[in-house]
C-alpha cells in the first residue's frame, strides 16, 4: 500500500487533529499501511499514542517484520495511550526478543509494565527468569504464587490487584490467589532474596524465627536489605549454637581427663581449667567478630578450645576477658592459613598427577622411501 493510499483511508477513520499529526509528524510509509490496515478505534488509539513517532515506526517494523505479532503490537499500543515512562526500553524490548531472551509475548507484558512499575527492564527480565514474578495482562508485575505465599508467612504486607486499577491490602492470600489477583510486595529486592533464601535448606527455620522474633502478628513492609540483615544475624547464631556446642563438649571431655589426675597435677592445670572456661563463658555471654569463614575454620578443628587457648597462652598481649575474642580470631585466620596452604598442595600435587598420566603426544613417523 502507497503511502497516498494509506492517508486516503485513514480520512475516513481519523478526526481532523489526527490526520493532520498523521501527516506532519513523519510516520514512516510502514506506519501509516499499518494504521491503515486497523479497525478504527485500533488506528485513532495508535494516532493517540504518546510514544514519539520515532518509537511508533520502530514497532510497525517490528510488527510487520514479525519481531512482533499483532497481539504485541495492540497491546502496547493500548498502554501507550495513557503512559510513556516505559518508552525509553524499547530497544532493549525489541532486541531481548530478537535474540530469543524472552518469547515474545511474555516480553511484551513485561515491557509494557514498566509504564507503572519503578524498575528497569534489565531487572525485570532478570526477575521473571529466577520466577520471581511474572508479567500480567494488566501492565504489572505480580508475584508468583510460591513466592507470594512464603512471603505472607514470613508476616510481610502484600498488596493485590483485581483487573487493572482495583488494589487492595491482602487479609486472605489463598482467596487472592483463587480469584487470580496480581500479587504485590512493596520492595522487589525482598522477594528476590525470598526466592534465593527458599532454596537453602534451613529457609524455614529462618523464615519462622524470623516471622515469630521480629514481625510478631502485625503485617508490615520490610526490605531486602533488612531481611538479609536477619538472615546474617540468624547464620551467626547457628554457628555461634555450633561452636558453642562443639567447646563445651571438648571442655567436659578436658575435664574429664583432669579428674583422672593426681590432686597435684590438678593444682598444675588450675590456669587452664580457668581459662579454658573464661572462653566457653565468653563465647556463651557473648557475640565474637567472627565471619562465617572463621566460624567455619574454627569447627574443622579437631579441638577448637585447645586451638584457642594455645593462642592465649603463647600471645604476651592477651590479658583482660574481652582479649578472648580476639583470641578466637587469631586462632581462625591461622587455622584458615593453614587450610589453604593444604589445599594449594593438594592441588599441586593433583595436577602434577595429571600430568604424569597424561598421554605422550604421538610422533609422527617419516614415511619410508619406496625402494627403486
Amino acid at each position: 500500500m502507497t503511502r497516498d493510499e494509506s492517508l486516503e483511508i485513514l480520512k475516513d477513520k481519523l478526526n481532523e487533529k489526527e490526520m493532520r499529526k498523521v501527516i506532519t509528524q513523519g510516520y514512516s510509509d510502514v506506519s501509516l499501511s499499518v494504521m491503515a490496515e486497523l479497525t478504527t478505534t485500533d488506528a485513532r488509539d495508535m494516532a493517540d499514542s504518546l510514544f514519539t513517532i520515532q518509537s511508533i515506526n520502530k514497532l510497525c517494523d517490528a510488527y510487520t517484520g514479525g519481531v512482533i505479532d499483532e497481539r504485541d503490537f495492540d497491546h502496547i499500543i493500548e498502554f501507550s495511550r495513557f503512559q510513556r515512562n516505559h518508552e525509553k526500553y524499547l530497544d532493549e524490548f525489541l532486541d531481548s526478543i530478537k535474540s530469543d531472551t524472552l518469547y515474545h509475548s511474555t516480553a511484551t507484558n513485561a515491557f509494557v509494565s514498566l509504564a507503572y512499575e519503578e524498575c528497569t527492564y534489565a531487572k525485570a527480565v532478570a526477575m521473571i527468569k529466577a520466577e520471581v514474578y511474572y508479567p500480567t495482562e494488566y501492565a504489572s508485575l505480580s508475584l508468583e504464587p510460591d513466592v507470594a505465599k512464603e512471603l505472607d508467612t514470613l508476616g510481610v504486607q502484600l498488596r493485590a490487584c483485581e483487573g487493572f486499577n482495583y488494589y487492595y491490602d491482602v487479609d486472605d492470600l489463598k482467596t487472592s490467589l483463587d480469584a487470580g489477583d496480581a500479587i504485590f510486595v512493596k520492595d522487589y529486592d525482598l522477594a528476590v532474596k525470598v526466592k534465593e533464601y527458599m532454596k537453602l535448606p534451613d529457609w524455614e527455620e529462618f523464615r519462622d524465627s524470623a516471622a515469630e522474633l521480629i514481625y510478631g502478628s502485625l503485617k508490615r513492609n520490610i526490605t531486602g536489605e533488612e531481611l538479609t540483615f536477619l538472615r546474617e544475624k540468624f547464620v551467626k547464631s547457628q554457628y555461634e549454637s555450633k561452636l558453642y556446642e562443639k567447646m563445651q563438649g571438648e571442655y567436659d571431655s578436658f575435664i574429664a581427663y583432669v579428674k583422672t589426675k593426681s590432686p597435684d597435677e590438678i593444682v598444675d592445670s588450675a590456669y587452664q581449667i580457668v581459662t579454658k572456661k573464661d572462653i566457653l563463658d565468653f563465647l556463651a555471654g557473648q557475640s565474637p567478630s567472627l565471619s562465617e569463614k572463621q566460624y567455619a575454620a574454627l569447627l574443622s578443628s579437631t579441638n577448637t578450645l585447645d586451638e584457642i587457648y594455645e593462642t592465649w597462652c603463647t600471645n604476651s598481649e592477651f590479658h583482660a576477658l574481652y582479649d578472648i575474642g580476639l583470641a578466637m580470631e587469631e586462632t581462625a585466620d591461622d587455622m584458615q592459613y593453614s587450610i589453604d596452604r593444604r589445599n594449594e598442595e593438594q592441588a599441586k600435587k593433583q595436577e602434577q598427577t595429571e600430568s604424569k598420566e597424561a598421554p605422550a603426544p604421538e610422533v609422527q613417523q617419516k614415511p619410508k622411501k619406496k625402494s627403486l
